[in-house]
């Protein structure tokens, strides 16, 4: 008799249900043995609620990668109008995804024209950078980040293609918003494309990253994208950047742990030493921390001893994990409120003056100042 695999029904002190066991096993480009084995035993299970499967696999971002792998381990034990509404739903997403990805080309030739270095961030680049096909990502819109003095030309350049702001602003308030700390793109809609760019100038708010721009810029390296020759950056700077973003958000997507798991997996000789380093020159450290021990924790990479060392010594690292655990893997659906980001925001950072600097943006939202949250 063929024995079961055990199953992980408990990460981080949270029950996790037979619906997010599957999700997160198959949240991966790389399924070995042992992890198939444990999808097959999943699928077997007669109560699977697979309408809840197929909505949190859209949610967390990682439908094109759940219908992939169930595809390929077990199609015939899927329920047959299951796989059906998932192959839709993946061919729908990987269509948009390469009418993106040419109207990303199209722009960046545009501003390459016009003497703008651009660099695209996230999107079709990071699909194609980690998962080698823009169509196992689920992504959006397009974001392009720019050099500060750059955005308001990169504005009447998407103006001349069709594109207006999201936000009506006169000449004075565009000044005020390139200044406000609270900002960081500024967006453009494409009506009869249904496409959304945001503009970047700054890699997150102020307010929830302190990592400098200028970094960025220094450190820039080359690769390609519909073959066009664009920027990009260094695994180290990706991984910053992966784990900063996610954290302004709380870690409300799965796919973003996803997204670091295929970073890592990719970069086996990753340079810890400089991430580390640079993590603490930001105080981003305990965002990076908590970005690694939930990809270990929910997705299984393997962390090297050194590094998982330095994370678990962090007390809060443990906790606040566990707390987003709770939420992302838990059956009831709750938005948070701006109450508990606030508090996550200021533990997260580890130096005083930029708990401070978060309290500012509390406080600009208790008296009621809504444009800090404009640009979300």
């Amino acid at each position: 008799m063929q024995t079961l695999p055990k199953l992980n029904t408990e990460i981080l002190g949270v029950n996790v249900s037979p619906e997010m066991q599957l999700l997160l096993c198959c949240a991966s480009t790389q399924i070995d043995a042992a992890k198939t084995e444990q999808i097959k035993s999943l699928i077997q299970q007669a109560d699977l609620d697979w309408q809840k499967i197929t909505s949190s696999a859209w949610k967390h971002g990682l439908m094109p990668l759940l219908y992939t792998n169930l595809n390929a381990i077990a199609p015939d034990s899927v329920p047959k109008d299951v796989l059906n509404q998932l192959r839709n739903l993946f061919y729908t997403n990987a269509q948009r995804s390469f009418m993106l990805t040419g109207e990303l080309v199209q722009i960046l030739r545009l501003l390459q024209e016009n003497g703008i270095l651009a660099v695209p961030y996230k999107g079709p680049v990071l699909a194609n950078l980690l998962y080698g096909n823009i169509g196992l990502r689920q992504f959006c819109d397009l974001d392009i980040l720019v050099q500060q003095q750059d955005v308001l030309k990169f504005k009447n350049l998407l103006i001349s293609r069709g594109y207006r702001p999201k936000i009506q602003l006169t000449e004075a308030e565009e000044i005020n918003y390139l200044k406000d700390k609270s900002k960081h793109t500024y967006n453009f809609i494409n009506d009869s494309k249904g496409i959304m760019v945001e503009i970047h100038w700054r890699i997150t708010p102020r307010y929830t990253s302190a990592i400098e721009v200028n970094y960025v810029w220094e450190n820039l390296h080359s690769s390609s994208l519909g073959g066009m020759e664009i920027y990009s950056f260094s695994a180290e700077i990706w991984l910053l950047l992966l784990t900063n973003h996610a954290s302004r958000h709380r870690w409300e997507k799965l796919s973003w742990l996803a997204d670091i798991a295929e970073l890592l997996r990719k970069n086996t000789e990753i340079n810890w030493e400089t991430v580390i380093q640079k993590a603490n020159e930001f105080d981003c450290r305990r965002m990076l921390f908590i970005g690694l021990f939930l990809t270990h924790n929910l997705l299984g990479i393997n962390l090297p001893i050194g590094v998982l060392s330095q994370i678990t010594s962090d007390r809060k690292v443990a906790k606040l994990s566990s707390e987003i655990c709770l939420d992302i893997l838990s059956q009831t659906n709750s938005n948070h409120k701006f109450m508990q980001n606030t508090r996550y925001h200021i533990q997260v950072r580890e130096r005083l003056p930029n708990k401070i600097l978060y309290l500012e943006l509390f406080w600009r939202w208790l008296i009621r100042d809504k444009s800090v949250l404009l640009d979300e």
